[in-house]
């Protein structure tokens, strides 16, 4: 795949799987926006893509804050020119009780998962150069939903029904848009406990490969969504999840 002479905006790339895709998209050429909300590791992320030779501009946004995205697309434009890939991948991982969720909870969700979203969305297709690509991360849960998972559910659905929309809006200037539902992807947050072992196992138990996902797996899927080849490919949903079972 060759994504030379473009360029990409990735959310949430200060770290985790949004680092991962940031990488990659690096890795087969196009210059890349680093997003995130905190200043220090969207920094490191665009360091490590320049130290193997590549094009990266760290910008701190907080996606719920629509003003921080149109700053971001500002800083694309300046420095990079019109962006021709939007990967909308920062999200809030999120487990509670649907008994037990507090209003509170519900606005700090939503405000980044789905607005953050859905504004990211609305200014990808103002600014995007025609032919270009959008790529939303989803979830496997959306397929697969369970306990505990009501409320961060029902955003990575929402996003999924925002890309089956808007791929219907944007298609005459020919960009596409397109959804990843990345299954359990091992990342440092959540080697660092945010899971259960016992859960974690048991995924890769139910997994035909016997191993939890990474960010490398997913970032491959993401790449060829922005690529030229994937041209045909528009409104879906694309389950990155090695075959789970469960």
């Amino acid at each position: 795949m060759d994504l030379q002479n473009q360029v990409a905006i990735v959310t949430g790339a200060g770290q985790g799987m949004g680092r991962g895709i940031a990488e990659k998209l690096a890795q087969y050429g196009a210059a890349v926006v680093i997003s995130g909300r905190t200043e220090s590791k969207v920094r490191d992320t665009a360091r490590i893509i320049e130290e193997r030779g590549g094009k990266a501009l760290a910008v701190a946004a907080d996606i719920s804050i629509v003003n921080d995205i149109v700053k971001m697309f500002d800083a694309c434009g300046n420095s990079f020119g019109s962006p021709d890939i939007l990967v909308a991948n920062a999200g809030l991982s999120y487990t509670s009780k649907l008994l037990e969720t507090t209003e509170e909870e519900y606005y700090k969700v939503y405000d980044i998962n789905a607005k953050g979203t859905f504004f990211c969305l609305k200014e990808a297709g103002l600014r995007l150069k025609d032919g270009g690509r959008i790529v939303l991360i989803s979830s496997s849960t959306t397929n697969s939903p369970k306990k505990g998972m009501c409320l961060y559910s029902s955003t990575k659905a929402a996003i999924c029904m925002m890309a089956e929309v808007a791929a219907q809006e944007l298609a005459d200037r020919g960009i596409t848009v397109n959804s990843v539902l990345p299954g359990l992807t091992v990342t440092p947050a959540m080697e660092e406990g945010a899971l259960p072992e016992e859960f974690k196992q048991m995924v890769a138990d139910n997994t035909p490969f016997g191993r939890l996902g990474t960010t490398e797996d997913v970032a491959e899927v993401v790449a060829f969504l922005c690529s030229r080849e994937s041209k045909w490919i528009n409104g879906r949903h694309i389950t990155a999840d090695g075959g789970c079972l469960c």
